[in-house]
């Protein structure tokens, strides 16, 4: 067993010891649980979490923006076929009947896909 021949001071507030001797409950000495907790923090593996987090945000970012821009051409193409049933070139029947059906499908599909995605993106930031 290696001889611990080297000390470390630090300064702690009233709560900090507080919580440092609770935390030390399960331990011999509060020395032993801060030995035990630097052998389990595993830096490299934060770092990558962090890294993962920052990339799956500009993906998020940029799932935003394509999904409101096809949000836009979704209402500009609604609108055209309002323009067309109205003008009688596309048949008010056709328009009801088999058009709007499918629109309102895409269009539940687009906002459930926006709010899985604000969902993750809720779950990931509490990490």
């Amino acid at each position: 067993m290696n001889k611990k021949t080297k000390r470390i001071w630090i300064r702690l507030s009233p709560e900090e010891d507080a919580l440092f001797k609770r935390k030390a409950a399960r331990y011999a000495t509060i020395s032993a649980m801060i030995r035990d907790a630097v052998k389990q923090f595993d830096d490299t593996a934060t770092q990558g979490c962090i890294d993962a987090l920052n990339k799956m945000t500009a993906l998020y970012r940029q799932f935003q923006q394509d999904l409101s821009w096809l949000g836009g051409n979704f209402n500009q193409a609604m609108k055209r076929a309002n323009e067309l049933a109205i003008a009688q070139e596309l048949t008010p029947q056709f328009f009801e009947q088999v058009l709007y059906p499918q629109l309102n499908e895409i269009m539940e599909l687009l906002n459930s896909i926006k709010g899985e995605q604000h969902d993750i993106a809720k779950r990931v930031t509490k990490l």
